[in-house]
């Protein structure tokens, strides 16, 4: 089997749209790396475009897994737009987008924010199912041509060095701030959502969002950020998490899965 083409776990899961539900989380674990959050800071208008950035950047990142055959194509044109997004940050240490420490825990937190929605919305994750996803998570990472050197071997390993990362390189770096921020001051726009829309839903909805976020975040990141979850926070998340997984079958096909995924899909079949 290949690992990063069809019958991969990747190309059953990355595609799945209630993922998006937990952007929040990728995008503070990724902003809280010293290297990376200095990175967006100095080389992207974050705190004038921060929706706009991510929706940028997610089909392109899914296409390393749904552009099979071709995926190694794909994955090195990422690769080649972080080459001089290098600097020096605000405390002096020099950092670049694509040291093998940085790089690679921009991918790990992807992976690992897949991993929780899959366990909170579709089902818990048996060992075998875990390995092979950390399997398939670094056959596609390899595709990217950086070095794999920070990696751990194994899920247990991979386990270990995220909290490892989340308790001793983790901070709260001025991207990092802002991204909290907004949860009281959100965004002006967002682009998928008409104007008028988006002015009446974006607080309530915008706490709302931060809410399933932080009940998914490494307690170390919890107690970095002084952010409190508590038991009964706890009982609401798995209620919330129960209805969307029974409600989920009933939505539409093309909202269930992103373009790219659906493409995919749609471009195998028909080769069969």
């Amino acid at each position: 089997m290949d690992l990063v083409g069809p019958g991969s776990l990747h190309w059953r899961y990355a595609g799945d749209n209630r993922v998006l539900m937990l952007l929040v989380r990728v995008g503070l674990l990724q902003l809280m790396h010293p290297g990376l959050g200095a990175g967006v800071h100095e080389h992207s208008d974050f705190f004038g475009e921060p929706w706009e950035r991510i929706i940028r950047s997610v089909p392109q990142i899914q296409g390393v897994t749904f552009d099979w055959p071709d995926a190694a194509a794909t994955a090195r044109r990422i690769t080649a737009y972080h080459v001089d997004i290098k600097g020096v940050d605000e405390r002096g240490r020099r950092y670049h987008a694509l040291d093998p420490e940085t790089y690679f825990w921009a991918h790990l937190t992807i992976f690992d924010t897949m991993i929780r929605s899959i366990e909170l919305f579709d089902h818990r994750l048996s060992e075998a199912e875990k390995e092979q996803l950390y399997a398939e998570t670094m056959a596609g990472y390899r595709l990217y041509g950086v070095s794999d050197r920070p990696a751990p071997p194994d899920w247990a390993g991979y386990r270990r060095y995220l909290d490892r990362m989340c308790r001793e390189r983790l901070e709260m770096t001025p991207v990092a701030k802002g991204l909290l921020d907004f949860v009281d001051r959100p965004p002006e726009r967002f682009p998928l959502v008409p104007a008028p829309l988006y002015r009446l839903v974006k607080r309530p909805f915008g706490r709302f969002l931060w809410w399933v976020n932080r009940g998914t975040l490494p307690p170390a990141v919890l107690d970095r950020i002084g952010a409190r979850w508590t038991a009964r926070d706890e009982r609401l998340l798995r209620v919330f998490a129960r209805a969307v997984h029974i409600l989920w079958p009933l939505v539409p096909y093309r909202l269930r899965y992103s373009p790219r995924s659906r493409s995919a899909m749609d471009r195998v079949a028909g080769a069969r």
